[in-house]
């Protein structure tokens, strides 16, 4: 797993999303969260059983009525242009590993 520098990388994060995203039992799926630079949040991408992806944002000011069910090229440019958030999350996640 690299830091986003290019859209494919992001196509690539999605790919390994099992690896490095947390697992929750009880909703049985795989989630990542990452702060919410555009809204002073943080922000959820979920992934489900059947490959589907989901984000939820929630802060102190705000929360998304529901997690809203995205298309694929949708998550990319979400993720891009959110890279900066991301990449903090994935560069923390890599100083774990290597710990």
């Amino acid at each position: 797993m690299n830091i986003i520098k290019r859209k494919a990388d992001v196509e690539a994060l999605l790919k390994a999303f099992d690896q490095f995203a947390e697992f929750d039992q009880l909703g049985q799926k795989h989630y990542f969260v990452f702060e919410d630079t555009e809204k002073d949040g943080r922000c959820t991408v979920m992934k489900y059983e059947n490959e589907s992806f989901s984000i939820h944002c929630k802060g102190a000011s705000y929360c998304d009525s529901e997690e809203v069910f995205l298309e694929i090229d949708e998550l990319i440019n979400l993720l891009w242009k959110r890279r900066k958030a991301v990449n903090a999350v994935l560069r923390e996640t890599l100083k774990e590993k290597v710990s």
